[in-house]
């Protein structure tokens, strides 16, 4: 059995796609005694954008410009990639490894290659749930912590990686554990390149926590997710266009008449059929809708309580309450109450029927004034 630890550079990420500059490995025996170390170099054939943005800084390559440009291109060294990360009888290792995957996805998609399937480690994630952390730490931290001295100021793929192979070899030093006993103990570090997808366990294991929380959702909002506005552009694109365009009646003789009404969002993401309805009979009513606490007349609360009787927050009511409390007097009243001031309930308000709501206003950009021309004599 042979290990294969790799790491890539890459000129840029432009839109998410790595332009690969640098795909560096070490190969080691089942001691980790090294095999082999090389850098590959080639040439991104785009232009090197390493600059940091947010909490990121940016990064300094082991290689000038030249000498990348000066290099074959990824399709001269597609067969060796291939190569190394397909032989049978040899695990694979990477740190934060997904995005390197994904660059040499990109890369086969640029040069239109075959996608190939391949498997591989993550050893961030290994660390990750060994110790317990919220937070991924860094390559260099790790390898730190493991004996190394060297730092990260200069990039390389081919050190990257035998950081990488430090990481893991202090790993199994400090568990007693080789590195298939560490890969079954945390599955989450397993993924994989199938059919021209990657994915992994930890990505399952996240998908499944977010499908079951959308479950249980659903049970407390006794809402359908097709009902939700926070999970479709489409219907929260429409519900801010109607909010903004819908015909409000004036001089309707209502409580609700000239009122600015804003509603708990634990019910208006929820509740996308119900709030159409309701926006269009505030309209009716001569009641203008407003997403924005500060602004309102009358706030509408609406709680959701999970099973363990804890009560979700709403920040839309906590800036309500702020504003009546220290500028002017805002009303609260329940759903319910609104409910009955409309004259409806939430049964009746349930389904929508496009055809039934308020109607809203044109635009207000008139077709140009198209004059006769008149001839001069």
């Amino acid at each position: 059995m042979e290990y294969i630890f790799f790491d890539i550079e890459c000129a840029n990420c432009f839109h998410g796609r790595g332009k690969i500059c640098s795909f560096g490995y070490v190969i080691t025996d089942e001691h980790f005694n090294v095999i082999s170390k090389n850098d590959i170099l080639m040439n991104p054939h785009s232009r090197f954008h390493l600059f940091g943005h947010g909490n990121h800084p940016g990064i300094t390559l082991g290689y000038d410009e030249k000498t990348f440009n000066a290099s074959p291109s990824f399709p001269r060294h597609y067969a060796k990639i291939r190569e190394l990360l397909t032989k049978p009888e040899r695990l694979v290792f990477g740190f934060s490894v997904m995005s390197d995957a994904g660059y040499i996805k990109s890369e086969c998609e640029r040069y239109h290659k075959e996608i190939f399937d391949y498997s591989f480690i993550d050893i961030q994630r290994i660390y990750t749930d060994l110790k317990e952390l919220d937070n991924t730490p860094s390559l260099i931290k790790c390898a730190h912590e493991f004996g190394v001295m060297e730092s990260q100021d200069v990039h390389r793929s081919d050190d990257d990686s035998y950081f990488t192979m430090r990481v893991l070899k202090g790993i199994c030093e400090e568990t007693g554990l080789s590195p298939q006993e560490l890969i079954e103990k945390y599955p989450h570090c397993k993924c994989w390149c199938k059919n021209g997808e990657i994915c992994s366990e930890f990505i399952k294991y996240k998908e499944a926590l977010k499908a079951q929380k959308l479950t249980k959702m659903e049970k407390l909002t006794n809402s359908p997710r097709s009902n939700w506005m926070h999970t479709s552009e489409k219907t929260a694109k429409e519900f801010a266009t109607y909010i903004k365009r819908v015909f409000v009646s004036r001089g309707y003789p209502s409580s609700l008449s000239g009122k600015k009404v804003c509603i708990s969002s634990l019910f208006e993401e929820y509740h996308f059929a119900e709030m159409m309805n309701i926006i269009s009979l505030l309209a009716k009513c001569g009641a203008k809708y407003t997403r924005h606490a500060y602004s309102c007349d009358i706030f509408v609360d609406h709680s959701i309580i999970d099973k363990n009787g804890k009560e979700y927050k709403c920040y839309r009511k906590e800036k309500a309450q702020i504003i009546n409390d220290t500028e002017r007097e805002i009303e609260f009243i329940s759903l319910d109450t609104l409910l009955v001031l409309l004259g409806t309930s939430l049964s009746e308000i349930s389904t929508l029927d496009r055809g039934k709501l308020t109607p809203i206003r044109r635009s207000s950009n008139k077709a140009p004034v198209h004059r006769k021309k008149v001839e001069s004599i």
